[in-house]
């Protein structure tokens, strides 16, 4: 069954443009011309969505709003700007809209494709599985197209237990492939195990359009088990994993949308539940090792260790571990502005020029978070800053003490720590041995982070003399740091 919207807009030549684009997408779209016909639509039928123009008359689009929120408090309702100039006299902020009931505000001018990716963003996963027609066929058929069109997952972190929400792929060779399944299908376990056994299938690709359905898929999937007793720390960390590699691979394909934003913030929301909610935390993260240093998979895990870390502290809450966690999945986005080969160098192997240019990716970041309304200013603050150091010496503004954030000092530390455990090619529990040795490396971090990072692992009583804590460290030198 398509999902219905109403199209608001006093263009007829937008309306008829947008209306004919979604109807080609499987929505069923209906249009107003004026505020009036608008509310007697609405009055009349349910939509899944309105799309409103603020500008429209003969009622005005605020009281379409206000009509639409007394009438369906729960009515997504996308408002649409003419331009960015509506917005700068003050008495109407993308705060008060919100207030008054639009799930999301967009401004003009922008594709007709962006609108459905931002319906696509208001979709539950009920939505898009009820959305998809059944396929006419379930035969595999082999396609020749482009390697840059597809997206892999690794067959033992591919998840499905409803209908597909696209079509998946198994690579033959350079541009070409089998459609395995259809949009619709689904997959047992059973299959997947076939294929994974008998087929020695490693990687399963869908198109890179479809990569958001697949992360909403994800974090809907990873929402329902994280508290599960039947679902082991290892698994809800690898699913997480795997939704934020292609969260990330998203953002650095077509930028930070606002529904990836709010695929993010789903993440962060999942991350919390898991750092508060599982028994056996520090088992699995002793026993952690899926440190692929790839920018995607590097984010995750850098979120994981310190969402881990705040945790260990008394002030620590949900809304401050859910900004961290965001924080974390978008700390390297400044790196989307540097050259596509400084970006995979090591640090050691790059001359000056090079590492000038690297240092100013904190920067980067915080400039492109800075155009996201979605993003609040602690976040971009925090990514700013997350290779500042305590001790002064870090970048790009050599901050020192009380002036480096402490959600970016912990975002330091575990960002150094999980470069240290993929370099080294050692466990989590070797590399803090490794890192609690070394006083130039230690006096770069707030002596309380060091110490609740080492409860991550570890009673810090279990620390033992030879290892080179801060001066100012409350920790008591006992035992050796058990493995």
């Amino acid at each position: 069954m398509a999902l219905r919207v109403l199209l608001i807009d006093p263009s007829n030549d937008w309306l008829e443009t947008m209306a004919g684009y979604l109807r080609q997408h499987m929505y069923e779209v209906e249009v107003a011309q004026n505020g009036k016909k608008a509310q007697l639509a609405i009055y009349n039928k349910p939509f899944f969505a309105v799309v409103l123009n603020l500008s429209v008359k003969n009622h005005s689009g605020l009281e379409v709003l206000k009509f639409v929120r007394a009438r369906n408090p729960g009515q997504r309702i996308v408002v649409i700007l003419d331009n960015q100039e509506i917005l700068k006299d003050g008495d109407l902020t993308i705060e008060k809209l919100v207030k008054m009931g639009a799930t999301e505000v967009v401004i003009k001018p922008f594709e007709d494709s962006f609108i459905k990716d931002v319906l696509e963003g208001q979709q539950t996963i009920d939505d898009l599985v009820q959305n998809i027609p059944k396929p006419l066929s379930n035969e595999e058929k082999e396609v020749s197209e482009s390697d840059s069109n597809f997206t892999s997952v690794r067959i033992d972190e591919f998840y499905s237990g409803k209908a597909l929400l696209f079509d998946v792929y198994i690579r033959l060779t350079s541009n070409k492939y089998v459609k395995i399944l259809y949009a619709g299908d689904t997959f047992s376990k059973d299959r997947l195990d076939k294929y994974k056994n008998e087929k020695k299938v490693e990687y399963l690709y869908f198109h890179n359009s479809d990569r958001r359905k697949y992360i909403q898929y994800c974090n809907y999937l990873t929402e329902k088990i994280v508290t599960s007793d039947k679902v082991s720390g290892n698994s809800k960390v690898k699913m997480m994993k795997s939704t934020a590699d292609k969260l990330i691979e998203e953002v650095f394909a077509v930028g930070l949308k606002p529904q990836v934003v709010e695929e993010g913030k789903q993440l962060a929301q999942n991350m919390y539940t898991l750092v508060e909610k599982q028994p056996d935390l520090s088992k699995v993260l002793r026993e952690y090792q899926d440190f692929d240093p790839s920018a995607y998979t590097h984010s995750f895990s850098v979120s994981l260790f310190t969402t881990a870390i705040i945790r260990q502290f008394e002030w620590q809450s949900r809304s401050m571990i859910e900004t961290a966690a965001m924080a974390c999945l978008f700390h390297d986005i400044g790196k989307m502005k540097l050259p596509k080969e400084l970006i995979t160098k090591k640090r050691s192997e790059m001359n000056q020029g090079e590492l000038e240019l690297y240092q100013k990716h904190p920067e980067y970041g915080q400039e492109i978070l800075s155009g996201n309304i979605m993003i609040n200013q602690n976040i971009r603050q925090i990514v700013g800053q997350h290779h500042e150091y305590f001790d002064g010496s870090g970048y790009p503004n050599k901050l020192k003490g009380n002036k480096v954030l402490t959600l970016a000092n912990i975002i330091s530390l575990a960002d150094d720590f999980v470069h240290m455990v993929a370099e080294l090619k050692l466990t989590p529990p070797e590399v803090l041995k490794k890192l609690l040795s070394n006083p130039d490396q230690i006096r770069k971090y707030n002596s309380l982070i060091l110490e609740h990072f080492i409860k991550v692992f570890v009673d810090p009583g279990k620390v033992g003399k030879n290892f080179s804590l801060p001066s100012n460290s409350r920790i008591v030198p006992g035992r050796k740091l058990a493995s």
